[in-house]
């Protein structure tokens, strides 16, 4: 019995030792992965840091980055500028029109290129992350590349004021084509002139665009045409005279005479394009002190009385009757309350500002021309246009009573060249009070 219980005490303590030394040989196994493991993340470390030391935390700019056109990889940033501060230096805006040339200097509008901007932007570009960050975008810069563009400032004002001051020289007012005629009737014309103005809004983006791409060649100026609302052509077609009236004042009355003179000048020199319309108040604006009118005897509410302007309606009357002549459209005239001295009856237009106008429109598909003429008494209106529009033309006046007074129908007769009637065309009815006492 004592000698198995010995045998057994001596099993169990080999079967102990063999448990430990078999755990003292894990242990050994798990230290020395661990040190392969650490040894191995110690490499990567040092590689890391090695690569991010020699290519991305050093003092140049990455590989495959441009600015501009221009490739900087693997150049300082003092190298960069040293190369790009020649190429992209700001030069002369050169604009040409017409064989001249103008310029716009850099100085004059403040112009710079942020070329150390670009270089900064450039340099940063794998070094403002974090060290993996700057390792993804620096082999996407190896793949993809990077291009980084140089920004300019300028001064938009100063800009604005050198395009305006060439627009100056460039800029030509249009002119329309003016007739005249001589107190001998003859017809002269002064030539239109096409007016020229520069493009500023496109001039001036093409110019942005010669920054921005600092491709400074020539650019022709943009200009818009302005077409003269009367071209010599259309003027020349005045020709003929189509109608004229007379009428005579008395120069002794000088204020009268000054107002039918003052008016007759506002109203003469007029060319109306076909469909145009003639309106003698807006010609003459206000008949009051202030324009040059003088006190005269006017009709007011059927009695004489004294007023500025007086005078006037013997302007508007004689040219009435020399667009009735001329075969005018006759679109708004209004008879005196009054019987008139200088005219016969029916054949008055009333003038008054602000109220009653005396108004014509031009029928024809050619221009015509309104010249007064007056001085010693006399007042003369005539109507020039072209020879095809000219007509024999009359005018008829039927007097009749009207509830006791008197009256009368203006017609105007168009006759051919044998003298007959060929149409008669109603113009107006004219009643006339008698005179209160």
């Amino acid at each position: 019995m004592g000698k198995r219980a010995n045998n057994r005490k001596r099993k169990n303590k080999q079967q102990l030792m063999d448990k430990l030394k078999s755990m003292n040989s894990k242990v050994s196994y798990s230290k020395n992965s661990i040190i392969k493991i650490l040894g191995v993340i110690a490499v990567i470390g040092i590689c890391l840091i090695s690569f991010n030391k020699f290519y991305i935390y050093n003092d140049k700019i990455a590989k495959n980055i441009m600015i501009e056109s221009t490739d900087v990889s693997n150049l300082t940033k003092e190298e960069t500028l040293a190369i790009l501060k020649d190429e992209y230096k700001p030069q002369n805006i050169k604009l040409n029109y017409e064989g001249k040339q103008y310029q716009i200097l850099p100085e004059d509008i403040e112009l710079t290129y942020n070329i150390e901007e670009a270089i900064n932007q450039a340099y940063n570009y794998t070094k403002q992350g974090s060290y993996l960050e700057n390792i993804k975008t620096y082999f996407a810069t190896i793949k993809n590349g990077k291009k980084i563009r140089i920004n300019s400032t300028y001064n938009e004002a100063k800009l604005s004021s050198s395009i305006e001051n060439i627009s100056k020289k460039i800029n030509v007012k249009t002119r329309d084509a003016k007739v005249s005629v001589d107190g001998n009737g003859n017809i002269s014309v002064t030539p239109s002139l096409v007016g020229k103005e520069m493009d500023i809004v496109s001039n001036k983006e093409a110019i942005y665009e010669i920054i921005k791409s600092k491709n400074y060649k020539d650019l022709d100026i943009k200009v818009v045409l302005k077409q003269p609302e009367v071209n010599t052509e259309q003027a020349k077609t005045v020709n003929t005279l189509l109608g004229e009236y007379s009428t005579r004042f008395s120069m002794g009355q000088t204020g009268r005479a000054s107002n039918v003179i003052r008016s007759a000048n506002s109203t003469s020199n007029v060319l109306l394009m076909p469909g145009q319309e003639f309106s003698y108040n807006a010609l003459t604006g206000p008949r009051i002190k202030s324009n040059g009118y003088k006190d005269a005897p006017v009709i007011v509410k059927g009695k004489i009385e004294q007023e500025s302007g007086g005078g006037v309606c013997q302007t508007s009357s004689t040219l009435y009757n020399a667009a009735l002549y001329s075969g005018l459209e006759i679109t708004s005239v209004q008879n005196h309350s009054l019987k008139s001295k200088y005219i016969p009856v029916g054949q008055d237009a009333m003038v008054s500002y602000g109220g009653s106008d005396f108004r014509f429109k031009n029928p024809y598909k050619h221009p015509v021309y309104v010249k007064n003429i007056s001085g010693n008494g006399i007042l003369i209106s005539r109507i020039y246009g072209n020879g095809e529009d000219k007509q024999n033309i009359s005018i008829k006046v039927d007097k009749f009573k009207y509830s006791g007074l008197d009256a009368a129908k203006t017609y105007r007769q168009y006759k051919d060249a044998s003298g007959n009637v060929i149409k008669t065309e109603y113009i107006n009815t004219s009643v006339y009070k008698k005179p209160k006492k």
